[in-house]
Order: structure tokens, then C-alpha cells, then sequence
């Protein structure tokens, strides 16, 4: 019986800084919502994109990985980007996955999308680094509860809190930046 070994680090070097787009604001906007299908992560992602469809009437499109632990297929990247106009990333809840959904969030940058991502209280500093790391920390995170995984379906739905929906809109608009000016 042979044993595999797992390689957590990307073959790429990291660029040296991701750009952070926005959108003027999400009415009536395509979001696409990237799985990494780990545990939950598709409830996270269907309570952001109700509170976002309640709020501003995006047009949800639900995309998923099949392993939370490896980038993202650079076709199933493209796609989105084509047909969407923001995207939200999730679960950054663990080591690798965290890891990997930082690199999926900074190539879907790179391809011109705005883009959150949503990481467990448990991971919020490790997923911080990370995106430092990448070259990617203007890009914008919205913190949930841990844990994500081995809770009810319906109660990771109900993690996504109005605050955490706010956080995910910062992220993705220039409406929030306008707005943090205007206090300053």
C-alpha cells in the first residue's frame, strides 16, 4: 500500500499585489458564489446570497470545487469571470482549504472581478496572513462563527448575520469605500 503526499503550496510564485475591484454597487448585479464544497460552505454562501438578493436583487449563480484543498480549475475561474460581475468565495475554515480559497479569491481578481471571501472566527487571522501573503490583503473578508462543518445545514445558513452581509458589500462596492470617506 503506498502513501500520497499532499503538497498545501501553490507551484506559482505569488504576484506581488492583487488589485481590488469594486462595483458601484450590486443592484441588479450577477454574483457568483465559489464553493470549495467543503462541509456547509454552500449554506454560508446561499445566506449571503439571500440577504444580497433581499437587499439588492443580484442574480445569484452557485459554483463549486470538487476538492477544497487545490486551486480552483482555471476553466471553472474563467467562467465565472465571464458571467459574473462579483464573486464570493467560501469556506476559509481550515489550513489548506483557507489557503487555497485566498488563491482562488486573488485569481478571480486578477480576472477583473470584485471579491470576498468568508472565513470562520477560528481561521479570521490565519486567512488574514494568507491573503497578506498573496499579495492580496485589499481584497475583503467577512467573519462568520466557528465552526462551519458538523453544524445543522440550516444553522451554518443562519451564521450569515446582517454585519457579516455588510462586510461581504464593503468587499465587493465602491459604495462602501464613498462611504467610509464621507465619515472620515
Amino acid at each position: 500500500m503506498g502513501v500520497t503526499i499532499v503538497n498545501p503550496t501553490s507551484f506559482e510564485a505569488a504576484p506581488l499585489s492583487v488589485p481590488r475591484h469594486t462595483a458601484p454597487d450590486l443592484t441588479g448585479r450577477t454574483v457568483g458564489f465559489l464553493s470549495n464544497s467543503k462541509m456547509n460552505a454552500d449554506k454560508v454562501l446561499e445566506g449571503v446570497a439571500t440577504a444580497l438578493a433581499e437587499r439588492y436583487s443580484i442574480v445569484p449563480r452557485l459554483y463549486a470545487k470538487r476538492v477544497p484543498s487545490i486551486a480552483a480549475e482555471p476553466a471553472l475561474l474563467d467562467q465565472i469571470a465571464g458571467e459574473c460581475d462579483a464573486a464570493v468565495v467560501a469556506m476559509l475554515d481550515c489550513g489548506s482549504c483557507a489557503s487555497w480559497a485566498v488563491a482562488d479569491m486573488a485569481s478571480l481578481a486578477t480576472r477583473g472581478l470584485p471579491v470576498a471571501g468568508m472565513a470562520s472566527t477560528q481561521f479570521e487571522g490565519f486567512s488574514r496572513q494568507v491573503l497578506a501573503i498573496q499579495g492580496a490583503e485589499a481584497l475583503g473578508l467577512s467573519v462568520i462563527a466557528h465552526p462551519i462543518g458538523g453544524i445543522p445545514p440550516q444553522e451554518a445558513f443562519e451564521r450569515v448575520t446582517p454585519a457579516a452581509a455588510d462586510d461581504v458589500v464593503a468587499a465587493l462596492t465602491t459604495a462602501a469605500d464613498a462611504s467610509k470617506e464621507n465619515a472620515a
